[in-house]
């Protein structure tokens, strides 16, 4: 195994064509990833039709580079204006752009440079050691496992388990009812869709997250009547880049990040957006100080981001030994290495060898030089945050604006986008968590897709759930993370009381 990514290596460096697609790819994909609803399946959409003419290892490497890049990027955008650029950085904003306002825009950028570097490397070591062996059992990952998986998802990321649930409740019910506009998947019928044609394929998750927090950022800015120069902003050297002991503070949650990242990423479907949530919901979970996430916990950006680029390794172990994506990204992916001759499954690392090892390689350099990239960058980024203060609303709207319509071209979209702003804006007016609505608004159809496809194969049998050991496991999971604090409540209680008498 050694020996043959040895190889690869030196297949890679030893092709000035495939580095110089490297360099091209992930550039070109932290672009990508910094605009708004873009992201690594546009990008690599867009850019699929230039490896028609191009050798197997370099159009690999250019793919694989972008997918790599705008997992990268998509945090940029999320730091410094609050708007995502893309669902797995969604979870960025949470506590990157409060960095941002503290005056930390620098500090952030590094350390989720950092973390995605960790996660990346992480996942590059999975795929070298782990790719035939993890790819048998995600296969035992069906639609029962999904669901039970999904839904301790949503419990505990949507903050139900928390001691006063109320309007954490109310957003979550909100977002899984608008989670079923659009049309059916098993009737056909039309669900709350108000005879609008836009709404038969539902609502894009990419237009409502950039709505929710980009747009009430800049009806919550025009408000206070603030700028920049409400933002604490610094471009001195020092204060750019976090300390190494801060960055060995935050080694346990890029770790963990990393490992949820990898594992759900070698299961076909969920793919970074999910782990993210995983990643960020086991942080607060795990943190002496959970009150301050959402306020600029290093812990909660540092997580999410190597979460989100360790599931880019996991997604590709089953594309490469299985032929199944494990992601649309890397559905993509596959369409790229159908095109040029390569078939991906288990025959792939017997005929393909050499160029497998060497795209293996070129994922590791692929993350070197996205790391160097981001943070050679970082005093840039510094500096044009301080630089465009007075510009900052109007550059949050257009960026909004532009964004949404890119994605499909359509007005509708931009109209949406303003509603969702508009809810996002009174969300944050009345101390409505907006996590657990949007959570919710992406989990919901994978909760009611998997539901209805577990039911379905086991011809209503409800006992299905519990019958298997993954599911199983998932639901017993659910039930303590919802006793559980009603348990310490209780016995806080009666410890107060004991100590009064």
């Amino acid at each position: 195994m050694l020996s043959e990514l040895l190889t690869g290596f030196t297949t890679m460096l030893s092709s000035p064509e495939a580095m110089l697609w490297c360099v091209i790819g992930v550039t070109l994909g932290t672009i990508i990833g910094a605009l708004p609803g873009l992201g690594p399946i546009t990008g690599m959409a867009l850019l699929l039709p230039l490896t028609f003419k191009m050798d197997q290892l370099s159009s690999l490497i250019l793919l694989m580079s972008i997918y790599l890049g705008s997992m990268y990027g998509g945090r940029i955008s999320s730091i410094l204006i609050n708007v995502p650029g893309d669902g797995g950085a969604i979870v960025t904003t949470f506590d990157g752009y409060p960095l941002a306002r503290k005056g930390k825009a620098g500090y952030a950028l590094t350390l989720s440079a950092i973390a995605s570097f960790v996660g990346g490397v992480f996942g590059f070591a999975g795929m070298v050691f782990l790719t035939t062996i993890l790819a048998r059992y995600a296969l035992m990952f069906g639609p029962t496992e999904y669901f039970s998986l999904i839904l301790f998802t949503l419990i505990v990321a949507c903050g139900l388990t928390q001691k006063n649930p109320l309007k954490p409740i109310i957003a979550t019910l909100l977002g899984l009812l608008l989670s079923t506009i659009g049309t059916d998947m098993v009737t056909g019928e039309e669900r709350l869709t108000f005879g609008f044609v836009e709404l038969w394929d539902g609502m894009n998750i990419a237009v409502i997250g950039i709505g929710l927090f980009g747009i009430s950022e800049v009806l919550f800015r025009l408000e206070e009547k603030v700028t920049t120069r409400g933002m604490k902003t610094d471009i001195k050297f020092s204060s750019l880049f976090p300390k190494v002991s801060e960055v060995v503070s935050n080694t346990g949650s890029m770790i963990r990040g990393s490992i949820i990242g990898f594992i759900v990423g070698v299961l076909p479907g969920p793919g970074g957006l999910l782990s993210t949530f995983l990643s960020y919901t086991v942080e607060k979970k795990l943190s002496k100080k959970p009150e301050e996430f959402g306020k600029g916990a290093p812990a909660g950006l540092s997580g999410p981001e190597a979460s989100n680029n360790a599931s880019v390794g996991g997604a590709l172990i089953p594309t490469f030994a299985l032929g199944i994506p494990g992601s649309a990204s890397a559905a993509i992916l596959m369409g790229g290495l159908l095109m040029v001759g390569l078939q991906p499954g288990p025959l792939l690392f017997e005929n393909s060898s050499t160029i497998v090892w060497a795209s293996f390689a070129g994922f590791f350099i692929a993350n070197v030089l996205l790391l160097i990239l981001n943070v050679a960058f970082v005093p840039a980024f510094a500096f044009l945050i301080q630089k465009i203060e007075l510009f900052l609303v109007p550059f949050i709207a257009a960026f909004c604006f532009i964004g949404v319509y890119m994605i499909n071209y359509s007005f509708f979209d931009i109209w949406l986008m303003i509603i969702f702003g508009l809810l996002g804006y009174f969300f944050r007016k009345t101390n409505f968590p907006l996590a657990p609505f949007f959570f919710a608004f992406i989990l919901g159809p994978m909760l009611e897709d998997n539901l209805r496809k577990a039911i379905l194969t086991a011809t209503g049998d409800l006992t299905v759930f519990f019958k298997s050991p993954i599911s199983l496991f998932f639901l017993i999971a659910t039930a303590i993370v919802l006793v559980l604090p009603h348990i310490r409540k209780n016995k806080t209680e009666k410890d107060s009381s004991t100590k009064n008498m």
